[in-house]
C-alpha cells in the first residue's frame, strides 16, 4: 500500500495502480501527466521487423523513423537544417553521445592524447560517467563563477587551449529552472572554434514558448539535449539530441548514440514520441500559451496568500519554485494528502512541474491547498513581492 509518507509495500503495479486510481493533481514527471494522448497497450510493443524500421539503422525507404526525425525538427524549429535524433533512453543516452562526438570531431583534427572539456560543476551525473569513461578532463565551472570568463582562462592557461578542448557542456535550464546567457556563452565559444553542448533537459517546453527564442538551439548551441518526457507529453525514456546546421553529420552522432544505446530500442516509447508530435505540430505554441497564463494566474494568487518564488537571474517561466521557509516537506506532504502530488521539496521549497497535460482546474487545486496551508500555519502575505515571467531576457532575445 502506499503511505502519504512514502512508506511502500507491496508489488509494484500494486501500488502504482492504487497512486493512478486516486487520479491525482499531477505537478511532477512525466509531461504526460497519466493523461494518455492515444491507446497504448501490449498487444502494441514490437521490437525491429521488416514493417517497423530501426532505430539506430534506419531506412530511407521505409522513412519510419527519418521521417518522424524530421518532424521532429520542423516541430521544434521550422527549420530544415536542424537535425534531430530519438533517444529511448533518455537523455543519459543523449549526454553520452554528445560527449562521444565532441571528442571525435576533436580527434580528426588533433593528436593530442589529453583531451579536457570546459564544464558545470553542478552536471548531471550522466555526464560525469560519460567523461570519465572516455578519459576526458573536466575543467570545471563553479556555480559563482561567470561561464565567459572561465572559457577565457582555460584558453589562456598554459595547460590547456582550444587544441586539446573537445567543446563546452553547460546545463540550461537546471533542475530549479535556473537558465544560463546561452547567447554570450555561445558567442565566447565561436571566438574559440569550440563547439557548445547544452543539457536542455529540463528545457524541453521552451522550444514552444515565445517563437522558441529561449531554446539553447535557437541561442547558438550546436547540440541540444532534450529530455523530452520531463515536461511534454510522452512516455518516460523518451528523449531528443538536436544539432544545428553545419555542427557535425548526422551520421556521426547516430553511430555515436549506437556506442551506448541498447540494441531493444521500446517501440511503445516510439509511439508515444510520434502521438506528441501528433499533438505539437497542431497546438503545440497555443498550448503553451495557455499553460503559461495558468502559471502567471497561479502565481499571482500564491503571493496573495503570502508565499514566495525563488527566483535567481534567468529562470524558467514555466518552472515553480514555491519557497516556504523551513516548511518545505511539511507542504509538501500536506499537498499530497489533499491528492495534489509535486514533483519534489527540499527544506525550504517544493518544486512544481507542469505541462500542457495540466489543465487550468490543476492550478485552481493547488491554489486553494495552499490557502489552507497558509491558514492554518498562519502565513502573512508579503506585498513588496513581485514577479513578471515576461521581463527577465537578456539582451538580445526576441518575443
Amino acid at each position: 500500500m502506499l503511505n502519504v509518507k512514502g512508506a511502500i509495500m507491496g508489488r509494484l503495479n500494486d501500488i502504482i495502480g492504487e497512486y493512478a486510481e486516486k487520479n491525482p493533481v499531477r505537478f511532477h514527471m512525466p509531461g504526460h501527466k497519466g493523461k494518455s494522448t492515444g491507446s497504448l497497450d501490449y498487444s502494441i510493443d514490437v521490437t525491429e521487423l521488416f514493417f517497423t524500421d530501426n532505430l539506430y539503422n534506419p531506412s530511407t525507404e521505409s522513412n519510419l523513423i527519418c521521417g518522424l526525425e524530421d518532424r521532429i525538427s520542423r516541430c521544434f524549429f521550422k527549420n530544415n537544417s536542424i537535425s534531430s535524433l530519438i533517444s529511448c533512453s533518455g537523455a543519459t543516452l543523449c549526454v553520452q553521445t554528445s560527449v562521444l562526438a565532441l571528442k571525435r570531431l576533436k580527434q580528426e583534427r588533433n593528436e593530442s592524447k589529453d583531451l579536457y572539456i570546459i564544464c558545470d560543476k553542478t552536471s548531471h551525473i550522466s555526464f560525469k560517467d560519460a567523461i570519465a569513461l572516455l578519459n576526458i578532463t573536466p575543467l570545471w565551472v563553479e556555480p559563482d563563477e561567470n561561464f565567459t570568463e572561465k572559457i577565457d582562462y582555460f584558453i589562456q592557461n598554459q595547460k590547456t587551449n582550444e587544441n586539446n578542448i573537445i567543446g563546452v557542456f553547460v546545463t540550461s535550464p537546471d533542475y530549479f529552472g535556473n537558465m544560463k546567457d546561452i547567447e554570450q556563452i555561445s558567442k565566447e565559444c565561436k571566438k574559440y572554434s569550440l563547439n557548445l553542448a547544452v543539457d536542455n533537459s529540463h528545457g524541453s517546453h521552451l522550444a514552444f514558448y515565445k517563437n522558441g527564442s529561449l531554446h539553447p538551439i535557437n541561442l547558438g548551441a550546436d547540440i541540444s539535449i532534450d529530455s523530452i518526457h520531463k515536461t511534454l507529453p510522452v512516455l518516460t525514456g523518451a528523449a531528443l539530441l538536436h544539432s544545428a546546421d553545419n555542427f557535425c553529420d548526422k551520421n556521426i552522432l547516430r553511430n555515436s548514440m549506437k556506442m551506448f544505446a541498447s540494441t531493444s530500442p521500446s517501440y511503445i516509447i516510439l509511439q508515444s514520441i510520434e502521438k506528441m508530435v501528433d499533438l505539437l505540430e497542431t497546438c503545440g505554441f497555443e498550448e503553451h500559451e495557455i499553460l503559461i497564463n495558468d502559471i502567471n494566474l497561479f502565481r499571482q494568487k500564491a503571493e496573495n496568500l503570502g508565499f514566495i518564488f525563488d527566483i535567481n537571474g534567468f529562470y524558467d517561466p514555466y518552472r515553480l519554485v514555491l519557497n516556504c521557509e523551513n516548511s518545505g516537506e511539511k507542504l509538501y506532504y500536506f499537498l499530497a494528502a489533499q491528492n495534489i502530488v509535486c514533483e519534489f521539496f527540499t527544506q525550504d521549497s517544493v518544486i512544481i512541474i507542469p505541462s500542457i497535460l495540466n489543465c487550468s482546474g490543476d492550478f485552481d487545486k493547488l491554489a486553494d491547498a495552499l490557502k489552507d496551508f497558509a491558514e492554518i500555519n498562519k502565513i502573512i502575505p508579503v506585498k513588496t513581492i513581485k514577479s513578471n515571467r515576461d521581463n527577465f531576457y537578456p539582451s538580445g532575445f526576441q518575443s
